[in-house]
């Protein structure tokens, strides 16, 4: 199923605009080693500032692959980025705070809770990717060494990691490779895609412009997520803030397209926005849900995965609020060409992980899963030769054999929405929330993962141990 907001003729035109901003206002960057790389590359570079002549970019993303695989350490969970008809989910990354499963009260997040609530999302059928929330017991300069160790270790499915500083790219190869049996089988299959955060407006700082030249140095799919704010670090019109975000996400892609033709890219859209009353920073409807549609869009008139926000919400408990919320924000890209949705599991703008929460995204990514693939018209699905035995004979549909052959596929069959009558539910009168608790709950003590065997767990350990005991 596909809804276009943007019209073929805008699309045109905010690509334009892009290519306006890329050759004459450019990317700053102080990286004197992207700086050196652009140059090379045959980009401009004068004053700190990286300039995008519009035949190059034109040429970069002519050689973007398209769609590619994210494979899974188990096997059994790989996913195909970019295919038509498919999106999938991935969990939140980088919120500081969770819920205590037992107290509900907001805590920082230590070593333990990451393991335990990515252990619960790989028990989950519709969480599809795996990222990691940020625990605060682990070492500054080796934080996503470990975290990474701690997704190995407790889910076999597809990884997302974002790259904080290029001094850990050292490692979290060495982390990934361990879990697979070496580098060769990485690069060959990779388990995860590396994502690098510019700031916005159009700074591809020391650590992100790094990470993006060993990210594709390694051969491993790269990420883009800048994260402009409507008002404050973006345009304050919509349109405005996706067309500068455009911008830093393709210029990502130039570079990366430039250094390796046909390497796999990933357009992650973050358009966020301001409160002006309070200064606070929203992940919250309508604005979220409509800025990742667009850029879903973009992203498909460049044939680039892409990956949108998806499950926001600034509600600070799993209520009605978080639900409308983030139903709209993940529905809205997912029918707009998203091929992943993501921030599964987190509330109060992306900074609280959430049992129940995560959950509830489960059921809401299989619904819209069910409508994003859309239905098939022909012979069979019209059904006019059932309508014509059911009109001639017994006059219902219950016992024809059209009905036994698609009762199974054609309606949604939810694992926790209540749909008894109220008499049955009046017996117990348990909330969807409550429900859904209950559930993380069931995970979070009898779910396990398929685990790594001793000689690749020590070969992560040995990687982890490096990284941690680096000067």
């Amino acid at each position: 199923m596909r809804y276009e907001y943007l019209s073929q003729t805008d699309l045109e035109s905010i690509h334009e605009a892009t290519l306006e901003i890329l050759e004459t206002i450019g990317v700053r960057s102080k990286s004197q080693r992207f700086l050196k790389t652009c140059a090379d590359l045959g980009l401009q570079v004068k004053d700190e500032t990286v300039y995008f002549p519009g035949n190059l970019v034109e040429q970069a993303i002519k050689d973007v692959p398209g769609p590619f695989t994210l494979y899974s350490r188990d096997g059994k969970h790989d996913v195909e980025l970019g295919a038509p008809g498919k999106v999938y989910t991935q969990t939140c990354i980088g919120s500081p705070f969770i819920n205590d499963i037992e107290t509900g009260r907001r805590k920082l997040i230590a070593s333990d809770d990451l393991a335990n609530f990515i252990r619960v999302c790989d028990g989950l059928p519709n969480i599809d990717i795996i990222s990691a929330i940020f625990p605060k017991d682990v070492v500054e300069h080796a934080a996503v060494t470990c975290e990474t160790a701690m997704q190995v270790k407790n889910t076999g499915k597809p990884l997302h990691i974002c790259i904080e500083s290029d001094h850990e790219m050292k490692y979290i190869p060495k982390v990934l490779a361990a879990a697979v049996g070496g580098m060769d089988k990485l690069v060959e299959k990779p388990i995860a895609y590396l994502q690098v955060s510019p700031i916005s407006p159009l700074d591809y700082a020391v650590g992100p412009a790094n990470g993006l030249l060993d990210t594709v140095e390694a051969g491993l799919p790269l990420g883009i997520i800048p994260c402009p704010m409507m008002g404050a670090t973006g345009p304050m019109t919509l349109i405005g803030s996706v067309t500068m975000h455009n911008a830093e996400m393709l210029a990502g892609v130039v570079v990366a397209e430039l250094m390796k033709p046909g390497h796999p890219v990933v357009f992650s859209p973050r358009v966020t926005f301001i409160d002006m009353r309070t200064a606070i920073g929203l992940w919250a409807a309508p604005e979220m849900g409509v800025a990742g549609h667009c850029s879903a869009q973009m992203a498909l008139y460049y044939n680039i995965p892409n990956e949108p926000t998806g499950f926001s919400c600034s509600s600070k408990i799993c209520d009605q609020q978080a639900g409308f919320e983030r139903m709209f924000n993940a529905l809205i890209p997912a029918i707009g060409g998203a091929s992943i949705l993501g921030t599964a599991g987190s509330i109060d703008n992306a900074l609280i992980a959430d049992y129940a929460t995560i959950v509830m995204d489960d059921e809401i990514s299989s619904i819209i899963k069910h409508v994003v693939k859309g239905k098939e018209v022909n012979t069979d699905t019209m059904a006019v030769e059932a309508i014509r035995e059911v009109v001639n004979g017994e006059g219902n549909f219950l016992g024809s054999e059209h009905t036994l052959r698609h009762l199974r596929s054609e309606i949604w069959n939810p694992s926790l929405c209540e749909r008894r009558t109220y008499e049955s539910w009046d017996e117990g009168r348990v909330s969807y929330g409550e429900n859904a608790l209950a559930k993380a709950k069931d995970l979070y003590v009898n779910h396990k993962c398929a685990p790594l065997t001793e000689e690749q767990n020590a070969a992560v350990d040995a990687a982890v141990k490096e990284a941690v005991d680096r000067q």
